[in-house]
């Protein structure tokens, strides 16, 4: 049996694509509207701002979501166990995950700073969960933040060098040794 897709769903999907293929800012309502098959009423009519509420749905769905992402660091016992599960979880390789960390990456500097903001909220909530994860074996508050801020930058960069690069071909670098020597380092 197919399962049939409703039609603001369908404008998130398609909005989706579109903006990957040829960014955010060079796609218009009329051109959304003729991918999805419909007038841009009908657009309006499930987003009512138009193209910055649509930019604000695909982000809500298809930027990842950093609570999976945590998920796997709630059981952690020590710290170095949840900085190796937190690397692990973020570095570990999803074509579709990574394809929007692309998509992310490149549009970032092209958004106003409303736009950005909705980006911005998404980190912000990972840095806060993430937080809570650490003060569980860190006392200090500004410590267990800035860990934090530390944590995202290199497990994203991580991501940019030896995913988004391709140079994983060029260095025997493997999440799990990264993960385990981010733990190592950093968990002193």
């Amino acid at each position: 049996m197919t399962q049939r897709i409703n039609r603001r769903d369908l404008i998130i999907q398609t909005a989706a694509d579109l903006f990957i293929k040829q960014g955010y800012a060079t796609t218009s309502v009329r051109q959304l509207a003729d991918a999805v098959g419909c007038t841009e009423a009908a657009l309006y009519y499930h987003f009512k701002d138009g193209k910055r509420a649509l930019l604000q749905a695909v982000i809500e769905s298809k930027v990842p979501d950093f609570a999976n992402i945590l998920e796997g660091c709630r059981q952690a016992e020590s710290l170095p166990e949840l900085i190796q599960s937190y690397m692990h979880s973020v570095c570990m390789y999803c074509e579709e995950r990574e394809r929007h960390m692309q998509w992310f990456v490149s549009e970032y500097p092209n958004l106003n700073d409303d736009e950005k903001s909705l980006f911005d909220e998404k980190h912000l909530m990972l840095h806060t969960e993430l937080v809570k994860l650490l003060r569980r074996f860190i006392e200090d508050e500004a410590e267990a933040d800035e860990l934090g801020w530390m944590l995202i930058c290199a497990s994203f960069g991580y991501r940019q060098v030896f995913v988004t690069l391709g140079l994983d071909k060029l260095a025997d670098f493997s999440v799990d040794k990264f993960a385990e020597r981010m733990a190592c380092h950093l968990a002193r």
